[in-house]
């Protein structure tokens, strides 16, 4: 019955209640909007960090400090890792291949076109243990007769080459040229989020030629494959102990996937929390139209009151009554907000490299701040409306 009341009430006062709830659709659109490309970069971050390869560790030369938010200043600094300390890493029971990897750095040049991909030297073993896939030619390797190869990612190529065969062609990356032996089948992260950043857009050199031309070329990464039977927690300790034989404690870190993942995430999730703690004062503001709304139909239906109050509605009903109206409010304006989030979704995923993702999850947090918003806003007009002197709200008719 109190449900029927309210549904008559908002119908009969459609005006006000489509006032209210635009705050709450805006509030909701803006929270909405966030959560879903929250998780649509969660996704897109969580793939590059699989790309690396399955049964990964990987050693980064500074320490970090998985339980708070505390970096070595020397992250992205100097590296005292060597390709002895690759070696030493495969002596260890469980470890498979060890691969280390350079940023060279630079652009590539072909003709009069340029190219900024993720450029790595590395050794032939990172091709072994990671799951990118050639769509022309071969990896550099051992038997590699070319001399100065370079291999091209899906990205780099398409910028360089267009639909031209790349195969033989000669590159320049800083001073010197390369010829293009490969090139990687697209893995479809071309139109990432990350794809400028990701092994979509990434160019291969031999790590021994670069280090010959620039004796100074720091390992950056130490790569790390290992058996699947093992236990990459139980695996990180021994790894750590190795490592700790010839370099200081500050000087090395040793990461699983889930670790790189946390590192990431953590940082992503404080400033989600700032951009949600910012757009809560739209909902906040929603809320209070809501009241708003709500205390001036509480004034103007006081003869409506009164009459329902004669006919034997309790104080209950009445609270009720006005609650539930809130509480649909409330609902409605979620609704919208979720009906146009969804359309701003579809329109980035589909015009953009955003990719926002939104979940059953999603679908009930827009429903839930919804009745939240109602319920908590819309108490005090309803008690207000329950407690009305049905005397006095008779004396206007």
């Amino acid at each position: 019955m109190a449900l029927a009341a309210a549904l008559t009430s908002l119908r009969e006062n459609w005006r006000q209640s489509i006032l209210s709830a635009v705050g709450v659709a805006i509030a909701s659109i803006a929270i909405l909007l966030l959560v879903s490309i929250g998780l649509g970069v969660q996704k897109d971050i969580s793939s590059q960090v699989e790309d690396l390869g399955v049964n990964i560790l990987i050693v980064v030369p500074a320490r970090v400090e998985l339980g708070g938010m505390n970096f070595n200043p020397n992250f992205g600094g100097q590296s005292f890792l060597t390709e002895a300390d690759a070696q030493n890493l495969t002596t260890i029971a469980g470890v498979r291949e060890a691969a280390t990897l350079t940023f060279a750095g630079g652009g590539l040049k072909y003709g009069d076109k340029s190219a900024y991909p993720f450029t790595i030297a590395t050794t032939p073993e990172w091709f072994a243990m990671h799951k990118a896939e050639i769509a022309e030619g071969a990896f550099f390797g051992p038997g590699t007769t070319t001399k100065d190869p370079i291999v091209l990612g899906s990205i780099a190529k398409e910028t360089l080459f267009g639909d031209q065969d790349a195969l033989g062609k000669m590159v320049r990356l800083s001073d010197k040229e390369f010829e293009v032996i490969g090139v990687l089948k697209d893995q479809g992260e071309s139109e990432s989020m990350f794809s400028m950043q990701s092994f979509a857009n990434v160019a291969y050199i031999p790590y021994q030629d670069w280090k010959a031309k620039h004796p100074d070329a720091q390992i950056d990464r130490i790569m790390v494959q290992f058996d699947p039977a093992t236990d990459p927690k139980v695996l990180v300790p021994a790894l750590e102990k190795k490592l700790g034989e010839r370099l200081d404690y500050q000087q090395y870190s040793v990461l699983t996937q889930e670790d790189l993942l946390g590192l990431i995430f953590k940082v992503m999730g404080v400033l989600g929390t700032l951009v949600v703690g910012l757009t809560s004062i739209a909902l906040f503001v929603g809320g209070v139209g809501i009241m708003t709304v709500m205390l001036m139909s509480v004034n103007e239906r006081r003869v409506e009151i009164g009459i329902r109050q004669a006919c034997g509605a309790t104080r209950r009903d009445i609270f009720r009554q006005f609650l539930i109206e809130a509480v649909l409010i409330g609902l409605a304006g979620s609704f919208a907000g979720l009906v146009v989030s969804a359309l701003v979704n579809t329109v980035l995923a589909s015009t953009t490299s955003i990719k926002p993702l939104m979940t059953w999850g999603t679908v009930a947090l827009a429903f839930g701040v919804g009745v939240g918003v109602g319920a908590i806003f819309g108490a005090w007009p309803a008690r207000r409306a329950a407690n009305q002197d049905p005397v006095v709200s008779l004396r206007n008719l």
